[in-house]
């Protein structure tokens, strides 16, 4: 039995005949000798509430508003999916910063709480967000600065949001 998730994916199958937004795909380019990515990642709005129908490589899924913003809360809101891309990135990026300072990372879990400004000409934006991470590591004192501060400053997705967005972290260390 298909659970509901699955049943509304499988509705949308591919975007033919769909508002297309753009076109999908991964490509790594070389280019001065650097390795860069570029992520095209293709959205279609459904025509059921807010519903946009989204793949990512071979990744399927919904992005919807709730129902009391008229949605249909079949999936996620954009904010919530940025601050999942947040927290993605920073554990990904953690996971890859202790292996290559040779630490031993036994937990490191990501939450995060984004602050919607409302202005007055009806837009708005996130300008805020605040994120506790809580990790388990043997690490103490410098090691433990450097292990987060690496951390910080390799994730791809803070690193582009944090010229725009204020963030506040906090950090605590289970024995």
């Amino acid at each position: 039995m298909e659970d509901s998730f699955t049943k509304k994916l499988s509705e949308f199958d591919g975007f033919t005949n769909k508002k297309q937004v753009s076109v999908l795909y991964l490509v790594i380019i070389y280019s001065g000798g650097k390795i860069m990515s570029k992520y095209v990642v293709s959205s279609s709005l459904r025509n059921i509430g807010y519903q946009v129908g989204t793949q990512a490589g071979v990744h399927r899924f919904l992005i919807d508003e709730p129902v009391n913003l008229r949605g249909t809360d079949a999936g996620p809101n954009p904010v919530q999916y940025l601050l999942g891309a947040v927290n993605g990135c920073l554990a990904i990026t953690a996971e890859s910063v202790a292996k290559r300072q040779k630490l031993t990372l036994d937990k490191f879990d990501v939450r995060s709480v984004g602050n919607i400004a409302r202005f007055e000409d009806g837009s708005s934006a996130v300008d805020h967000i605040k994120v506790t991470i809580t990790f388990k590591a043997d690490i103490e004192g410098q090691a433990k600065e450097d292990f987060l501060a690496e951390t910080l400053k390799k994730c791809t997705v803070h690193k582009t949001l944090a010229p725009g967005v204020k963030f506040e972290f906090d950090f605590i260390q289970e024995d």
